[in-house]
């Protein structure tokens, strides 16, 4: 790939992460509940789903992959289940009027990974992006293998990186809600996000 090609695919990748759906609202709502450090295992989890996805779409195996719509569904399902047992945990604290919510060190880093992998595996559009939408921005049958390493370094890296600073924006935000009324208001806040986020990937075709 030429330079004008890697520049628009780094464009498009961009412009994806920035559009705010299921992974971005996941993310939010568990910045919201724990601060940016309790992404960092989400956010790991959606890097290495990416890197799976884009591998599978140069490799010509993304439509297999896609197709096998049992297995697919039982990762969306198991993803959304995920985020929708932290919004309601989230928002059980909020009305049992606890001030701060800390994520349970079992549902941290690893529990985070897991459902970051799962989200992303399971999210028909990042699906879309991988198997329709990346393949206008790369010609897959004229792929060296340095393409393919350039691309699998660039694509899933620009997404974590725009992942991790909405993360970051989410987390500022709450440092700025201090009183007992104003954390309550922000757990029911985050616990939204993922409520929204589980159901939305639930809802999705």
């Amino acid at each position: 790939m030429d330079i004008q090609a890697l520049t628009t695919l780094i464009v498009a990748t961009a412009i994806m992460a920035l559009v705010p759906g299921p992974v971005v609202a996941a993310l939010v709502g568990r910045a919201l509940f724990g601060g940016a450090r309790s992404t960092i295992g989400f956010v790991l989890g959606v890097f290495l789903a990416d890197l799976i996805w884009l591998l599978a779409a140069v490799s010509g195996l993304g439509f297999v992959a896609a197709s096998y719509s049992t297995v697919f569904l039982v990762i969306k399902y198991l993803g959304a289940a995920y985020l929708i047992y932290l919004g309601a945990n989230a928002v059980r604290h909020a009305l049992a009027r606890n001030q701060e919510i800390q994520i349970p060190k079992s549902q941290g880093k690893a529990m985070g990974f897991l459902s970051g992998f799962l989200v992303t595996m399971g999210n028909p559009k990042l699906v879309a992006f991988y198997i329709s939408f990346l393949p206008t921005f790369m010609d897959i049958q004229a792929l060296q293998f340095n393409d393919v390493v350039l691309a699998a370094m660039l694509v899933p890296t620009t997404f974590a990186l725009f992942n991790f600073g909405w993360a970051l924006c989410a987390s500022k935000a709450r440092n700025f809600f201090k009183s007992s009324a104003a954390m309550r208001s922000l757990n029911l806040i985050s616990g939204g996000f993922l409520l929204g986020a589980g159901a939305f990937i639930m809802s999705e075709d």
